[in-house]
């Protein structure tokens, strides 16, 4: 029996980073891989091998992906093997020359905005974060473009105030679209409970007022406040529908767990995606984590889920749009 390919494969090109983000481990965890990127011709590799498997999306991340010169001829690979490739990026090395590479080698680029001024640049750890990732969106949104340009904003105790004015002025750049995500794994950040059923109240009001910006689902939103309270239920495809790849081409179970031995699957310089999707060790990984993972709320994961169990009716008249 054919096996289904996956929706979604989050690729972590590299783990580089010219920020400090207060939520973001992953220079730390994988501090021994920040010298391992593949070369091009290894990274269109992993590309052909995915192509190869039928996988739809492929969204590189990081670290920050603009820290490769080689970034858009990646991209622009990855597109001509018919693949949807996306973007996310602090958005602080975007010039204007750049800006006009990167929208013609994208379907999508998201840029990660936590806040006005102050407020993002203590979450992103550095000084004139903000201003810069601004300037990166206006130089995105003047190119003519087929590329849809959004926002990332990662809802957290420090900026749950500054939402409505963050997405006005994004909106007002001229922005496609802008995904609320609630900060995942740091407990002493998230919102205070006493404030979220406001925060909710304002989300689905922007959402209706909104509605092709805020493209997340009301699936999605409604469930906010129950992942912050624990009571979120589990929606999770993680080994089917969606992966992740880490800077050396290995492939893992979930773009929401750490790249471990206890979550790697196999190389894809080494074994076709095919073959992977297939076998024993996959299953035996996914049974061992799976049923003991916490329910997660991420872009990322839980919309490809729901996607994925919902009729198309039900997603067009309850849950509304979604972007890739």
């Amino acid at each position: 029996m054919k096996i289904p390919p996956p929706i979604f494969v989050a690729w972590d090109i590299t783990y580089k980073c010219n920020l400090n983000c207060f939520f973001c481990d992953r220079q730390t965890l994988y501090r021994d891989n920040v010298n391992k990127d593949l070369e091009l011709s290894k990274a269109k590799m992993v590309l052909d091998n995915l192509a190869d498997a039928d996988v739809m999306t492929v969204g590189i991340t990081g670290g920050e992906p603009l820290l490769r010169n080689d970034l858009e001829e990646l991209a622009k690979y990855a597109k001509d093997k018919g693949l949807i490739v996306t973007l996310s990026t602090n958005g602080t090395l975007i010039t204007r020359s750049r800006a006009q590479r990167l929208v013609n080698s994208f379907h999508s680029i998201s840029v990660s905005l936590d806040g006005l001024s102050d407020t993002h640049d203590i979450v992103r750890g550095k000084k004139g974060a903000y201003d810069k990732a601004i300037q990166g969106l206006k130089h995105l949104t003047t190119n003519p473009r087929a590329c849809a340009i959004g926002v990332n904003f990662v809802l957290n105790k420090l900026n749950f105030q500054e939402l409505r004015k963050v997405f006005d002025t994004v909106k007002n750049i001229g922005v496609d679209y802008f995904f609320i995500q609630p900060v995942i794994g740091s407990s002493s950040w998230v919102i205070p409970k006493d404030t979220i059923n406001r925060s909710i109240k304002q989300i689905l009001e922007m959402k209706s007022n909104y509605r092709r910006h805020i493209s997340q689902s009301y699936y999605f939103i409604n469930h906010i406040s129950d992942y912050i309270t624990g009571t979120v239920p589990k929606l999770c495809d993680a080994g089917q529908l969606y992966f992740a790849i880490n800077n050396e081409g290995k492939l893992f179970l979930c773009p929401g767990l750490p790249r471990t031995k206890e979550t790697y699957i196999g190389s894809l310089l080494q074994h076709s995606m095919t073959d992977l999707l297939k076998s024993k060790k996959l299953k035996r990984i996914k049974d061992a984590i799976v049923p003991k993972c916490p329910p997660c709320l991420m872009n990322c994961t839980t919309e490809f889920s729901l996607l994925a169990k919902s009729p198309l009716k039900t997603i067009l008249s309850k849950y509304g749009s979604f972007r890739l």
